[in-house]
């Protein structure tokens, strides 16, 4: 039981047993087979014994390759806290913790960056472990995750034009909510137009092409402005000229 390959034939008792049918106390019988697809230590034999994924080198995603874990680790590739002590077995090993020991998991994992995520945090976020702001928005990724709810890998989670930094730190907005007043026009635009995106009372209407709000632009017609009606009026020269004639005519019967 101590030894995984009891004949020393080259193939492990398991294989021997579950697969190949051979015997696991005869060397000469062994089917030799080193296909190891992930590159992961284990052969594609091996892992199918074991239950690992032959095409991902660390199934169970804690940092270690399946191989390190059956072959050196003596941990569990299936289960990423083998002692569950609350600590992943990468993290364990990288802080030099026992990971088949849960009394010594309240040692304080690996978080290099120091932003409150540990490294595999970080590694299933997609975040910097080595930058405690990834998206540079002032805020570190800790907090996104854990405080504000916003996206440690986007400086403006809600794509209104402002920063999550700065929602968060200098205009009071929400940096989940892109018009945090619902006044229908987003913080961003409001800051812009100096208006106040925490009041939506004062949320100007968004102007058509004439730059007046909407439904405010320039009359047609006869409506107040200087512009042609259906009759025209004739000026007050011409008046004054019929009027002449008018009495030319006049004066001509008399006579």
């Amino acid at each position: 039981p101590n030894d995984a390959d009891t004949d020393g034939g080259g193939v492990t008792d398991g294989v021997e047993v579950e697969i190949d049918g051979t015997d696991p106390n005869d060397g000469a019988d062994d089917v030799i087979v080193l296909t190891d697809t992930d590159g992961d230590g284990l052969t594609d034999k091996e892992e199918e014994v074991f239950g690992t994924d032959p095409d991902v080198a660390d199934t169970d995603g804690d940092g270690l390759n399946d191989g390190a874990e059956v072959i050196i680790f003596g941990t569990d590739p299936l289960d990423a806290d083998t002692d569950d002590g609350g600590v992943n077995d990468g993290d364990e090993i990288d802080g030099d913790t026992d990971p088949l020991n849960p009394d010594d998991d309240s040692l304080s994992p690996t978080d290099a960056d120091g932003d409150g995520l540990t490294d595999a945090e970080e590694a299933e976020l997609g975040t910097d472990p080595n930058d405690a702001d990834s998206d540079d928005d002032t805020i570190s990724d800790g907090d996104e995750v854990n405080t504000t709810n916003t996206d440690p890998i986007d400086a403006d989670s809600d794509d209104d034009g402002l920063s999550d930094g700065d929602e968060v730190n200098t205009t009071g907005t929400d940096p989940n909510d892109a018009d945090s007043d619902d006044g229908g026009v987003n913080d961003g635009d409001e800051i812009e137009a100096g208006t106040d995106p925490l009041d939506g009372a004062d949320d100007a209407p968004v102007s058509d092409d004439s730059g007046l709000p909407s439904g405010d632009g320039v009359l047609k017609g006869g409506g107040g402005c200087a512009c042609a009606t259906s009759a025209t009026t004739p000026p007050a020269s011409g008046l004054w000229a019929g009027a002449l004639a008018l009495a030319g005519l006049l004066l001509r019967r008399r006579r």
